[in-house]
């Protein structure tokens, strides 16, 4: 199944793909993602699971250096950036960002 995440639409949350064309792409399916996570519809270890899979499959668009890309921290917000850091550094990736903000 093809779909193309853009603003304000929702994705079907069990319908996430391991690759995205663009850092856009990539955080708006990791944001609709997250949220289905804070709203129950999904579990712990499968947020965990995808949510890895997704960024190690898209390590060119979700990092810029050794630092979160601009783009997606901005799509994602201060609070699914930080549950996202949590649950990259459980499965051992260094996360460290010198500016946790989202400008």
């Amino acid at each position: 199944m093809k779909f193309s995440i853009k603003a304000g639409e929702k994705m079907p949350y069990n319908n996430i793909r391991l690759y995205y064309k663009n850092q856009s792409d990539l955080g708006f399916a990791l944001r609709e993602y997250i949220d289905a996570y804070f709203e129950d519809r999904i579990h712990d270890a499968e947020l965990e699971e995808k949510i890895t899979s997704v960024i190690e499959a898209n390590k060119d668009k979700f990092y810029k250096g050794d630092s979160i890309a601009q783009k997606p921290k901005q799509i994602l917000g201060k609070t699914r950036l930080n549950l996202l850091k949590q649950i990259l550094s459980k499965r051992g990736v260094n996360t460290s960002e010198k500016d946790s903000c989202t400008k």
